[in-house]
């Protein structure tokens, strides 16, 4: 089965999880997609620096609510004083049916020309699917991170082969990817408080090499 559709089943089964715990443990389930969103943010502002403007990648409405991560790295760049634009509202297909589902190239393409001026760009859509001429044919854009987990809290994500990120990173396509995977060796120094400690145990972030 698709990663993708796999994620759907699990995101459903999860979803009734949910509705069947108090508040309290309902909280205790999303942690993870919120510290995902909260450490997003401060890479999302080192990167784009003094620049305090971000555009965000989202899947439509069709994909479902937005999402608990979208939620907690909006929240927390608010509180930095970044003003937050919608550079795509992307259809990514249907992931309980046949075919590909995902960010198209042309969407992504899109999204660079309306956020040219932008400090940084943010897919919660996942990573471009883009081929190798997609990729050399891509101008001059921000620097842009992308979410490819399969989960986004309380809706699907947009999994991502690390591999396939790989080769984005290295023709300058995409600049970061937050992927699932526990990587504590790579928990920021000095960060030792729970949200940080959360996305440590469940996600690392793949790097474009310098």
């Amino acid at each position: 089965m698709d990663p993708t559709k796999r994620s759907l089943l699990a995101l459903a089964t999860g979803v009734m999880v949910l509705l069947s715990c108090k508040p309290k443990e309902a909280k205790v389930l999303l942690a993870p997609s919120e510290a995902l969103g909260t450490v997003l943010a401060e890479e999302t502002t080192r990167i784009a620096g003094a620049r305090k403007q971000v555009a965000i990648i989202s899947p439509d409405a069709n994909w479902g609510a937005v999402s608990t991560v979208e939620e907690a790295f909006r929240n927390a760049l608010k509180n930095q004083g970044f003003a937050i634009a919608t550079a795509r509202a992307a259809n990514l297909g249907d992931p309980m049916r046949r075919g590909r589902v995902g960010l198209k190239a042309g969407d992504f393409s899109a999204a660079l020309d309306k956020a040219a001026d932008a400090g940084a760009i943010v897919s919660f859509a996942g990573a471009p699917m883009l081929g190798p001429d997609d990729a050399a044919r891509l101008p001059a854009h921000p620097p842009v991170l992308v979410v490819a987990t399969a989960s986004l809290g309380n809706v699907p994500g947009v999994w991502g082969d690390p591999a396939q990120l790989g080769r984005l990173l290295e023709v300058k396509a995409i600049d970061l990817a937050i992927v699932d995977g526990a990587d504590p060796a790579a928990q920021p120094p000095g960060k030792s408080d729970a949200a940080h400690e959360l996305f440590a145990q469940n996600y690392r972030i793949l790097r474009r090499p310098h």
